[in-house]
């Protein structure tokens, strides 16, 4: 996640949406664990523009 923050920070993103993280555990290594986060960084295409503030949702059903 923090190679995300800092791609959007050099994009001068506003906020990241749509995220989705992914867990992996491979055959193997038994120790090991992959992450995958993928989400939509947002940027203003002009000085005027206003973007409202993302409402943070975290599902608990996949559990």
């Amino acid at each position: 996640m923090q190679r995300m923050q800092a791609e959007a920070q050099e994009l001068k993103a506003e906020g990241i949406v749509g995220v989705t993280l992914e867990e992996k555990s491979h055959g193997w290594g038994s120790h090991v664990i992959e992450f995958f986060a993928l989400g939509t960084a947002i940027v203003p295409t002009d000085d005027q523009a206003q973007i409202e503030p993302p409402t943070p949702v975290l599902d608990l059903n996949d559990r």
